[in-house]
């Protein structure tokens, strides 16, 4: 959708390599006073998430820590899409390298703008059904991931608690258990 008054970019300065990201400072315009603002964006690949049901109605969550908060969050599997590969490739990826789980059956349930205040990419989200364990986790060497099965019962009382801190999974949880009570 084309926003005719929209904010008209001046200049761009060379990114900063920031390893998963890269950062651009660009002079833009408002719309509203036609004063010169200067902002940034943080540029890199989409990535996503991967709802998982077990073949016994669990779902495979990972215990994941995080540098931004120095924590241990329960989250879905996921991660960065790799140059050159789609994003439901990245997804079962993502899936067998985490958590040592794989699924015959994939649903994509939609995306969502990763942080769109200061970021380029989006987050795909996956449903995957028949998970099973079929290979030990690979993780990456600044990787401190657990993974363990729930209840679907546990989970939806989890996230409409209020438990889950990572916005991606809340996201990618909502939209799985929906396509779950429309029948996929």
């Amino acid at each position: 959708m084309k926003n005719t008054d929209a904010w008209e970019r001046l200049s761009s300065e060379p990114e900063t390599d920031l390893s998963l990201f890269k950062s651009r400072f660009e002079q833009v315009r408002n719309p509203l006073t036609g004063k010169t603002v200067r902002v940034v964006t943080l540029t890199g690949n989409d990535s996503v998430t991967v709802m998982a049901v077990t073949k016994g109605n669990n779902v495979v969550l990972v215990d994941n820590f995080r540098f931004g908060v120095m924590a241990y969050l329960l989250e879905l599997p996921g991660g960065m899409v790799d140059d050159g590969e789609d994003h439901r490739q990245s997804a079962r990826r993502e899936l067998l390298e985490e958590t040592g789980y794989a699924a015959p059956e994939w649903h994509y349930v939609g995306c969502v703008a990763a942080n769109p205040v200061f970021m380029d990419s989006y987050v795909h989200h996956y449903l995957a059904i028949g998970a099973e364990r079929v290979a030990d986790p690979d993780l990456d060497d600044g990787e401190d991931i657990r993974a363990r099965e729930m209840s679907l019962e546990e989970l939806r009382k989890m996230l409409f608690n209020g438990e889950f801190q990572h916005p991606h999974t809340v996201c990618g949880a909502l939209r799985g258990l929906e396509m779950l009570e429309r029948g996929l």
